[in-house]
């Protein structure tokens, strides 16, 4: 319609403009994303060019798949209970149907089309990330985190780590394409993967490494399958190997620890209590401690009180411990000598242990809940050990065609009362994990038509040297382990842009070498 008064190319550059839209909004703004999508559909119907939208899709198995797996959410509401819930549900998944029909019936067929929206995606990106990083350093406004995970001011701390992965395989895209200069992406290239170590985020970090072996599989296969299938292996074995190191309890020979000294430096008494143990030395956290001298020193140099609370609310004489233990102290005043004014703040800051910075502060947090806490309310790993433990359960019972899309959370509730679990009913979630939740949600035939049309989507990727495209399936199935992206609005958006825009490749995507 508006090409008659506007040009021939009026409702392309509007798709165009929706498009780049979504993607800025992605990082950004649920509103923006709202919006977007509106737009994006009202052009196409006023474009209304519906003989070809349907000789688009007619043509395009990928997008017929995802339909497919679209519809049996909504056709398990026959055997669900909980139609509010339900409705709800497809609500929030309404990008993944709406978008790739919109990408489908109308694709983006220009280079330079593509490349101005992940460009625009990229800006985004690179702005949310500055700001995050700033306001957490305190570099403006007046922010309180009691966790880096508040770091991600703008959405999910998870799903952004995602949006950050994505623009790492973008860059790496531009790289191999070679359109851009390198000074242009090395210092987003570095910023990038600076933030994913920072933040701490461990699906970001799984994610990026996913991106990073992906590009060496893809350009090792063509050369010795043989030694890419021996190295896929070895790091696969490597993998399994450190779940099995976080996950081992820590054990130690309580008689080790039956004659310890008894005295400190100053001749007062220490108290030994050999039961929690430190997850970066191995031994106990409440041996050699002098509370007196600890309190002295500490008032020395510190404004908070030793009976009071660091910033995240903590008890901070045993954030003190507790760190002191990390790097194998004696709790007394000799012992506390030994640390630095850096240690000092970061105590203050309710730093428990001398790795308080990157994943590997993540890590050893993981392994502390993992040999020390009985109780799982308020500790992410645990609760989604508790919540994975309960979904395969489900699963097992409902194995066919699941619950239902409905009663995904009531099947969860009704199973965590059977299994009598510690969790607080606020903490009574879902599966956070995309494999399971389809699982226990659509049984084996849902579950089928996720992952047909997410590995032909990598299939013929793969076959045709479009390696941005098997980067982006590849961060979203390595988010599917820890989370249930597709069930936020965030997620689904990410999912659904990015399938649609490689489902109908570019001469862009193409032979990335």
């Amino acid at each position: 319609m508006l090409n008659r008064f506007f040009g021939a190319h009026t409702h392309t550059n509007l798709h165009v403009f929706g498009l780049a839209a979504l993607a800025f909004g992605l990082p950004l703004n649920k509103v923006v994303m709202s919006v977007s999508m509106m737009f994006l559909v009202l052009n196409v119907l006023l474009e209304a060019d519906f003989n070809n939208y349907w000789k688009h899709i007619k043509s395009n198995r990928l997008y017929q798949l995802i339909l497919l797996f679209f519809v049996f959410h909504a056709v398990s509401m026959i055997w669900s209970f909980d139609w509010s819930y339900g409705l709800h549900d497809l609500r929030v998944k309404l990008p993944i149907l709406v978008i790739p029909t919109i990408l489908t019936a109308k694709p983006i067929r220009k280079d330079t089309h593509l490349t101005l929206i992940l460009w625009v995606f990229l800006s985004a990106v690179t702005i949310t990330s500055l700001i995050n990083f700033s306001a957490y350093n305190q570099w403006f406004g007046s922010w309180f985190f009691n966790d880096i995970r508040g770091m991600s001011l703008f959405s999910s701390h998870v799903r952004y780590a995602l949006l950050i992965a994505m623009a790492i395989s973008i860059l790496l895209h531009f790289f191999f394409k070679r359109k851009v200069t390198v000074f242009v992406l090395l210092p987003l290239f570095l910023w990038f993967n600076f933030y994913t170590y920072y933040s701490q985020i461990l699906s970001g970090v799984i994610a990026v490494f996913g991106v990073y072996l992906a590009c060496l599989v893809v350009w090792a296969w063509k050369y010795q399958k043989s030694i890419t299938l021996i190295g896929l292996v070895s790091i696969g074995l490597a993998t399994v190997a450190g779940v099995i190191w976080i996950l081992k309890p820590i054990t130690y020979n309580p008689e080790d620890y039956m004659n310890l000294t008894k005295k400190t430096a100053e001749n007062n008494y220490y108290y030994h209590l050999p039961s929690i143990v430190s997850p970066e030395t191995g031994k106990p956290i409440d041996i050699f401690v002098q509370e007196d001298e600890l309190m002295r020193e500490w008032e020395r140099v510190s404004d908070i009180p030793y009976s009071g609370r660091d910033i995240k609310g903590q008890y901070i004489r045993r954030t003190i411990i507790r760190y002191m233990a990390s790097m194998d102290l004696t709790k007394d005043a000799e012992g506390f000598k030994q640390l630095s004014r850096d240690d000092i703040e970061a105590i203050e800051k309710g730093y428990a242990s001398i790795y308080h910075r990157g994943i590997i502060a993540r890590i050893y947090g993981l392994k502390f809940q993992v040999n020390n806490v009985k109780n799982p309310n308020g500790h992410s790993f645990l609760q989604r050990l508790e919540y994975w433990r309960t979904g395969l359960q489900l699963a097992k019972k409902n194995w066919l065609f699941g619950v239902g899309n409905g009663d995904v959370q009531l099947a969860f509730h009704k199973q965590y009362e059977l299994n009598n679990s510690k969790l607080e009913y606020e903490n009574k979630d879902r599966a956070h994990n995309m494999y399971l939740t389809i699982l226990l949600s659509l049984g084996i035939v849902g579950f089928a038509l996720m992952i047909c049309s997410h590995f032909k989507f990598i299939h013929e990727n793969f076959i045709n040297n479009r390696l941005l495209p098997i980067l982006f399936m590849v961060i979203l199935l390595l988010s599917y382990l820890i989370e249930d992206t597709l069930e936020t609005q965030t997620g689904a958006t990410f999912f659904a842009l990015f399938f649609g825009l490689f489902s109908t490749p570019t001469q862009t995507q193409k032979n990335i070498q």
